[in-house]
């Protein structure tokens, strides 16, 4: 599970900006919110099981997704490849000092019930500061604390970290070269990241699609994602795939095509419809190609559908930019109320979202610390603040039309565009 996550001099993202998923002290006027939306972890911390993103066109919230995604990609590709920094940090651009400081990244989760801090800093293709804190038991002890080439650790919690110092180098992480020698914390700690979060950074985005397609595989989750699709809607009865070599072309195939699948097997996604006759009667099926025959709304929640499911069961987090986009409210709705589900959600999953679509800032499906919003400041600097931050806010207010009203920021300013045809 997600506490907290936190990144300084990203893009657009200049002073430390944290996004917390700790439930804060309020009361919701439908009081169910209270136990439905939130995942009791002790008696002093229960954490959000979805947060909603808003902000103008522009004002960074795009970029807290991104942060995330370079965090990780970082975490799994540093070993790999040396000018692996400089290619992908972007450091706060709009002022004269920023390229000289390194960009810093932190998450703070709990894995195997052991709440871990863990975070670095880098400037361009060096890590600068690298840390692992834990709480294996009611306080926080360190696990291994680096400064430039001087490495720190904890023989008592993070023995496998013993040797290794020599082993890693300065465009490199520490958490990775414990991990290639076997160590078992630092593997726990990767495969949390890499299994049991998961990211899409925009409408265009693959990641969560070819999680789905490894799903289908197996036929009992296969016939869930169809059981999804169908309760959304979308009236698909099967799914399956179809592979295709240059034999399987017909005489007729253009001879580019010919040539382009010469060498290789070409793999389709079919959706199966039902044909039915004058009277409504279901007298066939017809295959259809999902990437070019089913709208761009059917592909996008296909897509999403097996990350959905996997969150929901194995108790993982989603963050999802332009959540909205191509999906119709009531259906996005419907999978935040999915999250915020003590029937549907057992296992503690979360979701994240970035989204415009205001019919959400809804008091009957959002605590007041569900909601995020993001703002440039007079220095083009994004500023990261929930609704549960302003005081006298009450809990059956109007969130949307406040929102709208510009009563919490976090909305474009429109000039005149009368003046453009004048």
């Amino acid at each position: 599970m997600i506490i907290e996550f936190s990144v300084k001099n990203y893009r657009s993202i200049k002073e430390l900006q944290t996004l917390s998923l700790i439930a804060a002290q309020i009361k919701s006027k439908n009081q169910e919110l209270d136990i439905n939306n939130l995942i009791p972890v002790s008696e002093k911390l229960s954490l959000l099981k979805s947060v909603a993103i808003y902000g103008a066109n522009g004002s960074g919230k795009s970029n807290l997704v991104k942060a995330l995604i370079m965090m990780f990609i970082f975490i799994d590709k540093s070993f790999q490849e040396d000018e692996l920094g400089k290619r992908i940090i972007e450091p706060f651009a709009f002022d004269k000092t920023s390229f000289q400081e390194p960009t810093f990244f932190q998450l703070i989760f709990i894995c195997d019930q052991v709440k871990y801090r863990y975070g670095f800093e880098v400037k361009e293709n060096t890590v600068v500061n690298e840390w692992l804190f834990g709480t294996p038991g009611k306080k926080e002890v360190y696990y291994f604390l680096r400064e430039g080439a001087k490495i720190q650790i904890n023989d008592d919690k993070f023995e496998e970290g013993k040797g290794l110092v020599d082993k890693t180098s300065s465009s490199n992480l520490f958490l990775n070269v414990c991990k290639a020698f076997n160590g078992s914390v630092s593997k726990q700690i990767l495969d949390f990241f890499r299994f049991r979060i998961g990211i899409s950074a925009g409408v265009n985005d693959t990641a969560f699609r070819e999680s789905t397609l490894k799903l289908i595989k197996d036929e009992v989750i296969k016939q869930q994602i169809i059981s999804l699709l169908n309760v959304a809607d979308f009236g698909i009865q099967d799914i399956s795939n179809k592979r295709i070599s240059a034999a399987d072309l017909p005489d007729s195939s253009p001879a580019e095509l010919r040539k382009k699948v010469a060498d290789e097997t070409w793999e389709f996604l079919l959706s199966k419809r039902p044909v039915f006759n004058e009277s409504g009667e279901v007298i066939g099926q017809r295959e259809l190609l999902m990437e070019s025959q089913e709208s761009d709304g059917t592909l996008k929640f296909f897509n999403y559908s097996g990350a959905i499911l996997d969150a929901l069961m194995d108790g993982g987090a989603l963050f999802i930019d332009e959540f909205d986009a191509r999906l119709h409210p009531m259906l996005t709705r419907k999978i935040i109320e999915m999250f915020n589900s003590n029937k549907m959600n057992k296992n503690g999953a979360q979701l994240v979202f970035v989204t415009h679509d205001t019919n959400l800032l809804d008091n009957s499906i959002m605590r007041r610390d569900q909601i995020y919003f993001t703002e440039k400041n007079k220095l083009s600097q994004t500023v990261l603040y929930s609704l549960a931050d302003f005081k006298g806010v009450r809990n059956d207010a109007s969130y949307e039309k406040d929102y709208i009203n510009g009563k919490y920021g976090a909305i474009p300013f429109l000039g005149n565009f009368d003046k453009l045809f004048e």
